[in-house]
């Protein structure tokens, strides 16, 4: 032994009496360990670009969320409340918003996001994210989606805009027309 051999490494002679003892079972053990690499691989090599994307428009969208409970609210330490995505949501008003408008289908993005961060081969499906069809038929009439993953995207956008508190004309036209009635959606599909 060197300076650089670890005081509780084997000596050459152990290792061989060692390797000498499962030599028996080592082709047996050999197969099974590669089973278990086989199936790491396939589950390491799965398509990670969705989960990616959708971390991405969470994030984007909990920005955004943040920004509009602080104004909303008037709190300033919002962080130090450690709030989780769903409990910000929470915080988006009921009724007639422009928040509450889209409130639902932010919810679906969490629930996509939460299925994504507990499952090594998450698949979205349409039904997990009717809400979020359901805003994009309003607010981007007539554009068809091939993947779910691309009708989430394309929410993030109108997402955020809608939860800008920053005065606008159009908002004020936006949140007259609910209130007056003039544009109806069912209280199932978007409260």
């Amino acid at each position: 032994m060197d300076d650089t051999t670890p005081a509780n490494a084997l000596s050459l002679e152990a290792q061989k009496a060692f390797l000498d003892m499962f030599a028996p079972i080592m082709d047996e053990m050999s197969k099974e360990a590669q089973v278990e690499i086989d199936r790491f691989d396939a589950v390491f090599s799965a398509d990670h670009n969705a989960i990616g994307r959708i971390l991405r428009v969470h994030l984007v969208i909990e920005q955004y969320m943040n920004e509009h409970i602080k104004a909303e609210y008037k709190i300033d330490n919002l962080e130090e409340l450690r709030l989780t995505f769903g409990q910000k949501t929470k915080f988006l008003k009921d009724g007639l918003s422009a928040a509450a408008f889209v409130r639902p289908a932010i919810q679906n993005v969490n629930s996509v996001r939460n299925k994504f961060s507990h499952t090594l081969t998450p698949k979205i499906e349409w039904g997990a994210i009717n809400n979020v069809t359901d805003v994009m038929k309003v607010a981007r009439k007539g554009l068809v989606y091939s993947e779910p993953i691309d009708a989430i995207e394309a929410f993030a956008p109108v997402a955020c805009a809608f939860l800008i508190n920053a005065p606008s004309s159009r908002r004020a036209q936006f949140e007259q027309l609910l209130q007056s009635g003039k544009m109806k959606f069912s209280a199932n599909t978007f409260f």
